[in-house]
């Protein structure tokens, strides 16, 4: 919404009489309610706290004398026991009854108080919780829900508890409980939240819905006095204040409504809002007149102005007064003659520059498309055109790339390409021709220019990636066809040479014996490295099944140390193992034991002599992680995100292998869920690291997915 001049001047002068007013009157009107509503709240708190305080005292009285009693009949017999007894119900008129309880819970002795009836007939409390805690060494307060008398239980002697019965509705009859204001109240709460005591103004429905408000439920838990605001069960504002009654485990809760406290609070409110509201109409009257006198001139150099941002500099502003404004409206003027002399000399270098760009983007072969930073179209060359199925005939300046896709794959990728924050980011597309298909990588960039570091445009950029396609599908089967013509034959070999070092066909000196052993390393290291090749074809398709079962990874690395160990022998290489004794996953072991044996035997081809290679396990809680440190040279920092690709080697290092093997360990962890990465410092060795989750399940469909169901 724009503002004019007129409606600034109004609001300013409002702002700054009336604001600064308000902001006090609501600032003292909140300190006073804050006020009000503090003395209440402690008015509340110190009533609950009086009550409770008496509460407290006339129940800790009454334990404090049983107490003394037992004490003192600890070393009588019963016939002075029952004196004791009898004189303490004559001495303390608010304890109804006192009775001694077998071990089965069974009066055997009841005296009633002589200034209250009773019933005389022998009961029993074997059910009673009271009892249970005295049979175990403890003193216990309960409130019987029916007769709301406190039952005390102690232990008495062997086996047998000492139960009384305390006058608590009397008590509380004479606790004189008054109503707060009109329509507050105290109420007095057992351990339960069962409401005992409230003033004679409140019905038992009242006091009952009060009892199952929170702030009832929480003051029976509380361990100490507090206040707070809530609403009833009608959604009514209410303030409460309450304290626990230690002794019992119950409480004390006043409550009232929050407009009778805040009466008066709201009338100042009241007031002072209409007093507000009277100096801003005032302001606005005010302000207006003066405005108006001010904003005419500016208005018509504001208008000269939209003629100007048009690109009409014929317009001039006429302002009529004695002012500043006056030569500020000269001054526009003369700004405006010499803007119209430089448009007219930028205009053709403009229109020039812009052929040139046109040129240029035109005549490349990669598809190209400039926009704004939210994805309009400002320029595609006719390489991007043929992208996305454009005529070049057809207008798409203004229009949003992704709109431009012809499909909704080609519409998601472009979307991804533009959101994405990743450096380098980019999507492969394939576009399927009347006769071929055709793959290009889509990528993205930001324009900006000299001086300006912030962007102001993308620009999207379609590369050709087919030859690269079709080179890679040409290799994978060359690769592919020559490993499976080459396993079986070496099958062969191997397994004759196996056939002769047995000396099935007959027996052979230790000379042939060694040269049938090497034959036989050199037929298992070529065999190794076609089934890497077969192995990597096989995951990068998504082929490879995965078995899951349950596998120690520490005896899988010990069982690959001890096959490789012959292999480092003649280096004298030293084999470390470290971490827990047992670690369990469900995995495909077949798979970890490859993912261990091409770790353990890249480390051995570049471990000098005399080295160490150290396999090490640990648990992470939610993952297993294991690694296998060397002590070689290192590995080059440009390299350590090249060597998981197919047929990534260190150049200059000559250990020999198809440079596969860290490739199968990357789709081993991928397939596991889990992932490889490798830490080096060049001159210090290397450090290969893989993590797999411990949960893996397969799903109904056949996939590797987390317990939870997270693939």
């Amino acid at each position: 919404m724009r503002l004019r001049l007129l409606h600034k001047f109004a609001a300013v002068l409002v702002l700054v009489s009336v604001l600064p007013l308000t902001l006090l009157g609501f600032r003292l009107i909140s300190l006073g309610q804050l006020g009000v509503r503090t003395a209440i709240l402690e008015l509340n708190l110190t009533a609950a706290d009086k009550i409770s305080s008496e509460m407290n005292g006339f129940i800790n009285g009454a334990d404090a004398a049983l107490r003394t009693a037992m004490s003192a009949m600890a070393r009588m017999d019963w016939e002075n026991k029952q004196t004791m007894l009898s004189s303490l119900l004559e001495t303390r008129r608010e304890i109804r009854e006192l009775s001694v309880l077998s071990r089965d819970g069974a009066e055997i002795v009841k005296i009633l108080s002589p200034y209250a009836g009773g019933d005389a007939a022998l009961k029993k409390y074997a059910k009673a919780t009271g009892f249970a805690a005295a049979r175990a060494g403890k003193r216990s307060i309960t409130v019987d829900p029916a007769t709301r008398m406190a039952v005390f239980y102690y232990p008495f002697g062997k086996d047998m508890a000492l139960r009384a019965e305390l006058d608590l509705p009397s008590f509380m009859d004479s606790l004189d409980l008054k109503m707060v204001g009109e329509k507050g109240f105290p109420l007095i709460l057992d351990a339960e939240g069962r409401p005992m005591a409230w003033p004679g103004g409140v019905d038992a429905a009242r006091a009952a819905e009060a009892a199952s408000w929170d702030v009832s439920r929480n003051a029976v838990k509380s361990l100490a006095s507090g206040s707070a605001e809530f609403s009833d069960a009608s959604g009514r504002a209410m303030l409460g204040a309450y304290s626990p009654i230690s002794a019992l485990g119950g409480a004390v809760v006043v409550s009232q409504p929050q407009e009778q406290a805040y009466r008066y609070a709201m009338f100042m409110r009241r007031q002072a809002v209409y007093a507000v509201l009277l100096f801003l109409a005032l302001s606005v009257i005010a302000a207006w007149v003066l405005s108006r006198s001010l904003s005419k001139p500016i208005t018509g150099l504001t208008r000269a102005a939209e003629y100007v941002a048009a690109g009409d500099f014929t317009h001039k502003a006429e302002v009529n007064t004695t002012d500043e404004l006056r030569d500020l409206a000269e001054t526009f003027n003369e700004m405006t003659a010499k803007l119209k002399a430089y448009s007219d000399m930028q205009v053709d270098r403009i229109i020039r520059e812009q052929k040139n760009t046109e040129a240029i983007l035109f005549s490349t072969e990669d598809g190209i498309v400039m926009t704004d930073m939210e994805g309009r179209v400002q320029v595609a060359n006719r390489k991007a055109r043929s992208v996305l199925g454009l005529p070049l005939a057809e207008t798409v300046e203004g229009r949003l790339l992704p709109d431009l896709a012809p499909g909704e794959a080609m519409k998601e990728a472009i979307n991804d390409v533009l959101t994405s924050r990743k450096e380098n980011y980019s999507r492969e597309l394939e576009i399927s021709l009347e006769h071929s298909t055709r793959y290009f990588k889509c990528f993205t960039s930001p324009i900006t220019s000299p001086g300006r570091p912030e962007p102001f445009g993308r620009l999207v950029g379609f590369y050709d990636i087919t030859l690269d396609k079709e080179l890679a599908r040409i290799k994978d089967e060359f690769l592919h066809s020559i490993t499976h013509d080459l396993r079986n034959p070496m099958g062969a070999i191997k397994g004759f040479v196996e056939f002769m070092l047995k000396e099935i066909p007959g027996p052979v000196n230790e000379a042939q014996k060694k040269m049938l052993v090497s034959i036989d390393r050199a037929a298992f290291r070529l065999l190794g490295m076609i089934n890497n090749i077969l192995d990597s074809a096989k995951m990068e398709a998504g082929k490879m099944e995965i078995a899951l079962a349950p596998v120690n990874l520490r005896d899988v690395a010990v069982r690959v140390n001890s096959l490789l160990e012959s292999l480092g022998q003649r280096k004298h290489i030293k084999f470390e193992l470290e971490g827990a004794q047992e670690l369990t996953i469900n995995a495909d072991g077949g798979l970890i034991e490859r993912m261990f044996t091409n770790l353990i035997g890249n480390a051995i081809k570049f471990t000098p002599e005399d080295g160490v290679i150290t396999t090490g396990l640990s648990d992470d809680g939610d993952h297993i992680t294991a690694w296998v440190r060397d002590t070689g040279d290192g590995i080059p920092p440009e390299y350590l995100g090249k060597i998981f690709e197919k047929f990534e080697q260190v150049k200059g290092q000559k250990a020999g292998g198809t440079g596969l093997g860290l490739t199968i360990c990357k789709y081993v962890a991928a397939a596991h869920l889990g992932k490889v990465w490798v830490e080096s410092d060049l001159g210090h060795g290397s450090k290969f690291i893989f993590t797999i989750p411990k949960d893996l399940v397969k799903d109904e469909a056949g996939r590797v997915v987390r317990k939870g169901g997270e693939a």
